[in-house]
């Protein structure tokens, strides 16, 4: 993920569409965003792992579709994921989350004691845990802050002039026009050739398309989902202007929309493969578009990128007292341990550690035997270590505790506890 510093930028668009006035200025704080969108082989690992722990998906992600069979770098889970409605992307940050051990964001109460695991619930502000470190959907804001880069007022993240050799959009002139290319494939190497769209594309020397904050496809490939409900005049209202504004809430625009008899609808921002870039269609490819789809659509164009606040959580905030015990904790990924009053704990299988770290995803442990070894628990139970610069894998199999192997040679070590 890359870093966005906080800052206040101009939003919107005062020479276009009327749902992008007025532009006006907002600040927003920091926070981290993905430098990709996310792609169909992450989604899967994420998926599979959430299934497995209480999570429904929609059938559509099962009907997304991958990258042609012919892409020369063989891996055609490397397209972004699509076919995900708003719902499932929610829940797909909240196992995001709770998988690399962060705090989820979404609920479905105003307690955030039930997270949103399955079902299609649209979610207030409220239920949203904002002060949490897991994954969410980006506002409209920070999804437009973070595209124009520092930027003052630009159509594009690279500046006010298009051609094929900078996005995937519609005939471009990629070889995969009509459907998306591979996350970041407009990295210095892509191939355009002659298109309706090119506008002599095939003819500019190709060129990393990373953006100033060092992000790519944020024009074209697949709209991305973010937060915010869809209001064509959300601009004009002054809650538009206040720092860190998550677009209208659901309470004030149901009356508007039930009064207009329209359907209430999420906006996507950055364009895709099919967006045109001709002013019939308001340019679709600018960074101010707004683009807006039902929340149960599903799309192979509409996808999404995360992020996370600029927050951390304290040290396995999430471990539980063990009744009878006093002193001892769990935590399913970690284990059993004992908490002295000096911050040195006892693991059952471990031995004495000086724990140091964030939340359950970012842990060093000093082992007397050995040195600092880090993990968390995505990398659970592969530990690496400071002292030598390797990976090791703790032999949980082993009936000896605290032994250890090394992944490159294969090397057994015992660092940990050395009595039964």
């Amino acid at each position: 993920m890359r870093f966005i510093n906080e800052g206040t930028f101009w939003m919107g668009d005062d020479k276009n569409l009327p749902d992008e006035q007025p532009a006006h200025p907002l600040s927003l704080s920091s926070f981290f965003v993905d430098e990709k969108e996310v792609h169909i082989w992450h989604w899967q690992k994420v998926a599979s792992w959430a299934i497995e722990n209480g999570y429904v998906f929609s059938d559509s992600t099962q009907q997304r579709k991958d990258g042609p069979y012919w892409y020369e770098e063989g891996n055609e889970l490397l397209f972004p994921m699509n076919m995900i409605n708003w719902y499932d992307a929610v829940k797909w940050c909240n196992a995001r989350s709770e998988l690399e051990g962060r705090t989820p964001i979404y609920y479905l109460d105003n307690d955030h004691s039930i997270i949103f695991r399955e079902g299609e619930a649209d979610i207030t502000e409220s239920q949203v845990a904002w002060s949490y470190s897991g994954y969410r959907l980006p506002t409209e804001a920070e999804w437009e802050y973070a595209a124009r880069g520092g930027a003052y007022m630009l159509k594009y993240p690279w500046g006010n002039t298009l051609d094929g050799s900078r996005a995937n959009f519609f005939r471009s002139g990629d070889p995969f026009d009509e459907a998306s290319t591979p996350v970041g494939y407009f990295n210095g190497n892509q191939l355009i050739i002659d298109a309706d769209n090119s506008f002599n594309g095939e003819n500019v020397k190709a060129s990393d398309q990373v953006s100033r904050y060092g992000l790519y496809d944020l024009v074209g490939n697949v709209s991305e989902w973010c937060w915010d409900w869809y209001y064509d005049s959300w601009y004009d209202e002054s809650n538009a202007r206040k720092k860190n504004t998550r677009g209208p809430s659901f309470e004030f625009l149901a009356p508007i929309k039930d009064l207009e008899k329209k359907p209430m609808t999420r906006v996507a921002r950055g364009s895709n493969f099919r967006s045109k870039p001709d002013a019939n269609y308001g340019n679709e490819l600018r960074i101010a578009f707004r683009n807006t789809f039902l929340p149960n659509s599903t799309l192979r164009r509409l996808g999404l990128r995360c992020v996370r606040g600029d927050i951390d959580d304290p040290l396995w905030l999430n471990a539980k007292k063990v009744d009878g015990f006093p002193g001892w904790y769990y935590m399913p990924w970690f284990g059993y341990y004992w908490q002295s009053t000096k911050i040195w704990i006892f693991h059952y299988r471990l031995g004495w550690l000086y724990p140091k770290g964030k939340g359950s995803y970012d842990n060093w442990l000093y082992f007397p035997n050995h040195g600092w070894m880090w993990t968390g628990s995505y990398a659970f139970p592969y530990f690496y270590s400071n002292v030598d610069a390797a990976w090791y894998k703790y032999d949980a199999e082993n009936p000896a505790f605290g032994w250890f192997n090394n992944v490159l040679t294969g090397e057994d070590k015992r660092f940990g506890r050395v009595f039964p």
